[in-house]
């Protein structure tokens, strides 16, 4: 079950988006110090940046149990308690490209530094305004970005009782395995960036994103090695799906059919970029 998004926010936030592009354009039209030396026209960047990240849930208890194909038949019992919000910080990489007076682009990867983390691919395309305010040049861009995401919740650890540990026809030798759930989405987000380009070869930004994410999908159960357990012999990730008996994954007593999550709502980030090839 996830949380819906209220037609009237998405169709405000898209008009507001829209009247900002239009006033933006007329001002740039307008400007009489907008800088128009080559080394301003274009750009590439390397992009690192910080934010908080909100995540939006509906509490209650995630009952997991699962019984492996090794002959000792090895078993996990877990109940996991869903918080109604989670607040996490974003770790935030990106590749950024295009003109400082037009068309530009991004393509991001972003993590939740948590041990319930969400991780990010996407691009965004849109239009950069350049300004010269008092000598700062200043980058306004409305943009919209388009990503896929997963989400993980570690729910504890199954414990080798005997010789190893079975995952269909997969063997794990190591004295535990991490289970973790997991499941994708896709999302839009109009976003808005500001920039204050402040040196030759760097800028800093603020990035401020909406997110209207669809349904989650594709829940599953992932089996790994931890981390401190791991050796250059040491099996891939197995991964079972949750609709059958084994393993049983139970939400408030319910089959769990998605997970009680919704990362939808407002991003934001800060951060810094390096430039060359302007």
């Amino acid at each position: 079950m996830t949380i819906q998004q209220p037609l009237f926010t998405r169709f405000t936030l898209t008009t507001f988006f829209i009247a900002l592009f239009c006033c933006l354009s007329t001002l740039s039209l307008s400007a009489q110090k907008v800088k128009t030396s080559l080394y301003l026209q274009k750009y590439r960047g390397i992009v690192f940046g910080l934010g908080p990240r909100f995540l939006d849930t509906d509490p209650g208890i995630i009952s997991t149990t699962f019984v492996d194909d090794s002959p000792s038949m090895d078993s996990f019992n877990s109940n996991f308690d869903i918080k109604d919000s989670y607040t996490q910080v974003g770790i935030n990489f990106g590749y950024k490209f295009g003109r400082y007076r037009g068309l530009s682009h991004d393509i991001l990867f972003d993590i939740s530094a948590s041990n319930n983390y969400q991780i990010i691919f996407g691009y965004s395309l849109g239009w950069n305004f350049l300004f010269d305010m008092g000598g700062k040049d200043i980058v306004i861009r409305p943009a919209l970005q388009a990503f896929g995401s997963n989400q993980v919740f570690q729910i504890g650890q199954i414990q080798n009782n005997a010789a190893y540990i079975q995952i269909e026809d997969r063997q794990y030798f190591e004295e535990e395995l991490n289970l973790e759930l997991r499941s994708e989405l896709l999302a839009i987000s109009p976003r808005l960036d500001v920039t204050y380009v402040f040196a030759d070869r760097w800028d800093c930004f603020l990035k401020m994103a909406y997110d209207f994410p669809r349904d989650n999908t594709n829940p599953r159960l992932d089996f790994s090695v931890p981390s401190d357990l791991r050796t250059e012999n040491s099996p891939a990730t197995s991964t079972l799906d949750i609709d059958g008996d084994n393993p049983s994954v139970r939400y408030n007593g319910e089959k769990l059919e998605s997970l009680p999550y919704n990362p939808g709502g407002l991003r934001l980030t800060i951060g810094i970029s390096f430039l060359w090839n302007r």
